[in-house]
């Protein structure tokens, strides 16, 4: 799994590196055989943007080219999409279970692509609750990392307390008062249970800036656990009443990817709603967002996942917009081109301003007014999305 540290020092890698990105899904007839569909579109990848490296570069280039051509053709690929950088001292690769778009490139680190996969797939974290404890996941770019487990004890000493009992089919049952006082003290501990379970939650959404968590259980336990919950973290949280502490890590994945869908898709067609159907405080279409964002005007972007366009960006002030002249028109420095798609993921992290990648329908009723859009700070923030249960 790509991990904030790995993340973190991609931009520092010692150019020249090249850097692949490659579709190469085994549930595509075409990236399977004896030369998988993934290495003839590197091969033409390569071939495209060949005359562009220098001359000075062309033999690290080619023999870049042929280690990662020989780690392709010798690794088994169990995964959507590969990321890899590789340059004289430099070897990363980067399995990911999310769809990528074949790309190739010479110089510094690529990272545009990576950089919107990350914007487009926020991390979720998956609670699974039981009678004996609690499973902890990392749901992101598609995988499902298991980080900790807590287990929950119902003290024997509570069982003692119950006093004589009688059996029936072999099976212990207290009776009158000592059958109520041991429920007390079970319903006592599971409440303390839950409410453990709801501060290591808190602290976890504010560390890893989770966008929702699953609350996955029987729903004594997972609406136990959501009512332990700040009111504020509630509504990022989604109770799934279903007993799946029993299940193996892979099944659990495939039982909760369609609800994680759903709950994505449903996410980004309120988030759009809410954009477009304020009056007041919002802000759309490419040229306005861009010059708001520059500005420090707003506190978010919207923008659907395919949207792209050429600008140009001084080299001083570094102000980027669609206009061509050559010159910048502030400062009067040259300017050189850029793509949205290059630029918009670098102005997010420098104006630390949250960047939603939309897709689906989502992405339609945006493009219908631009294809991006954004909310102003001065405005109060809205909560996009609803909570839901899924039974």
């Amino acid at each position: 799994m790509l991990t904030p540290a790995l993340i973190q020092s991609l931009p520092e890698l010692a150019a020249p590196v090249l850097t692949v990105y490659l579709d190469t899904d085994q549930a595509k007839q075409v990236n399977r055989g004896f030369k998988p569909g993934f290495l003839t579109r590197l091969e033409s990848q390569v071939k495209l943007i060949a005359p562009s490296v220098s001359p000075s570069h062309a033999e690290a280039f080619r023999e870049q080219v042929a280690r990662v051509e020989a780690y392709l053709q010798s690794q088994p690929l169990r995964c959507k999409g590969t990321v890899i950088f590789a340059g004289r001292d430099v070897w990363e690769s980067v399995p990911l279970q999310a769809e990528v778009e074949d790309e190739v490139h010479w110089g510094a680190p690529a990272l545009a692509q990576l950089y919107w996969l990350l914007n487009q797939h926020k991390p979720y974290g998956v609670v699974v609750a039981g009678q004996k404890g609690a499973q902890f996941f990392l749901y992101w770019l598609g995988e499902m990392l298991e980080l900790e487990e807590k287990e929950f004890h119902l003290e024997v000493s509570k069982e003692k307390e119950m006093g004589p009992v009688a059996r029936s089919g072999g099976v212990r049952v207290s009776r009158g008062t000592n059958r109520d006082v041991f429920e007390h003290h079970v319903a006592a501990d599971y409440a303390r249970y839950h409410r453990q379970i709801a501060e290591r939650i808190e602290r976890w959404c504010a560390a890893e800036h989770l966008q929702s968590v699953f609350l996955v259980g029987l729903s004594e336990h997972a609406k136990g656990i959501w009512k332990e919950l700040p009111e504020a973290l509630r509504e990022k949280a989604i109770p799934i009443d279903k007993d799946l502490g029993w299940v193996s890590r892979a099944e659990l994945h495939q039982r909760l990817q369609p609800i994680v869908a759903d709950h994505e898709r449903e996410r980004e067609i309120a988030l759009v709603d809410a954009l477009l159907g304020g009056s007041r405080g919002v802000v759309v279409g490419i040229d306005e967002t861009l010059v708001q964002l520059q500005k420090g005007t707003i506190r978010n972007v919207v923008v659907f996942k395919g949207l792209d366009a050429s600008l140009r960006r001084c080299s001083a002030c570094l102000w980027a917009d669609r206009t061509s002249d050559s010159l910048c028109p502030a400062c009067g420095r040259e300017r050189y081109a850029v793509t949205l798609r290059e630029l918009l993921p670098e102005l997010a992290r420098r104006y630390k301003i949250s960047l939603e990648v939309v897709s689906g329908e989502a992405a339609r009723r945006l493009q219908e007014t631009g294809g991006m859009g954004g909310c102003f700070r001065e405005f109060e923030r809205k909560e996009y999305g609803q909570r839901q249960t899924f039974a």
